[in-house]
């Protein structure tokens, strides 16, 4: 999945690649201290450990972190400052659901430009550059049907004028609203990093709903964003709706084994027999 940033406010990032498909510059939560102007930025090994970790002191991991230990030894020490690097965000991860998709949204999908309108005020802002990828659907079923897998937690990323934003997905969920819509969901943090500096800006939590509809001629993906608190509840100001238009670039293609050599095809045939649609299990 692909999360929108918000270009219109703080930070730029979607949804991918799919976040979101989206493809973007920060991710992480945390920062015990700022990396300044001339530091550099290197990995030591820690006596008795396979890494040392501090970021007051600019070194990051040399490789990403699973998501729990992601949790406590870095996400709690992004903040605005730091410069970026992959590595601060985690592992991809292998909790793993799989939901059937309508026939009209696999492929791969471009945001170039977006705009934002206000839950408070409704007005809208002007139409900014907000560029994201998207790519839907991983395998299809013995029927044709196109599935859509979804990992937790998953990274991605989305691109503005200035800034480039990583967001990094916690939970995701995808529902078909109706044969014209589908529906993700999602809890995640953006990361937003300046494109001149390539230091982290700002970093926010964030629930965001993000619903992609067949329209007569096209169609549209709105993303509305409530931003929350530490103790995950939404905060009264900041949330809106990113409204777009994305264009159809590239057909849908199958997916068998993904980049961080995830098994997909064994995964989705694991799913349907699970679930009891091994009916639906491709022959091949």
């Amino acid at each position: 999945m692909r999360v929108l940033a918000l270009p219109f406010k703080a930070a730029v990032h979607p949804a991918k690649k799919i976040a979101a498909v989206i493809i973007g510059g920060c991710i992480s939560v945390s920062v015990a201290a700022c990396i300044l102007p001339g530091q550099s930025v290197a990995a030591e090994p820690l006596k008795g450990s396979v890494e040392q970790f501090d970021v007051a002191k600019g070194w990051i991991p040399t490789h990403r972190l699973p998501i729990g230990e992601w949790q406590k030894k870095v996400a709690p020490h992004l903040k605005s400052g730091l410069a970026w690097s992959d590595n601060l965000l985690p592992e991809d991860g292998t909790e793993v659901n799989w939901v059937l998709i309508p026939n009209w949204l696999p492929g791969h999908w471009h945001i170039e430009k977006a705009r934002f309108y206000s839950d408070q005020t409704g007005e809208p802002s002007v139409e900014s550059l907000n560029r994201e990828e998207d790519i839907f659907g991983h395998q299809h079923d013995r029927r044709g049907g196109i599935w859509h897998m979804l990992r937790s937690p998953v990274t991605n990323m989305t691109e503005g004028d200035k800034n480039y934003s990583r967001f990094v997905h916690y939970q995701q969920t995808g529902v078909n609203k109706s044969p014209q819509q589908f529906v993700l969901e999602s809890n995640n943090m953006e990361i937003n990093v300046s494109k001149k500096s390539g230091r982290i800006t700002s970093v926010r939590r964030r629930h965001d709903v993000y619903a992609w509809t067949g329209i007569s001629g096209g169609v549209e993906a709105d993303d509305h964003v409530e931003f929350l608190d530490n103790d995950m509840h939404p905060k009264i100001s900041g949330s809106g709706t990113v409204k777009a238009r994305p264009q159809k670039v590239d057909p849908f293609k199958r997916v068998d084994l993904t980049e961080d050599g995830f098994n997909a095809r064994d995964s989705f045939k694991q799913f349907l027999e699970k679930n009891g649609l091994k009916d639906l299990a491709p022959l091949d």
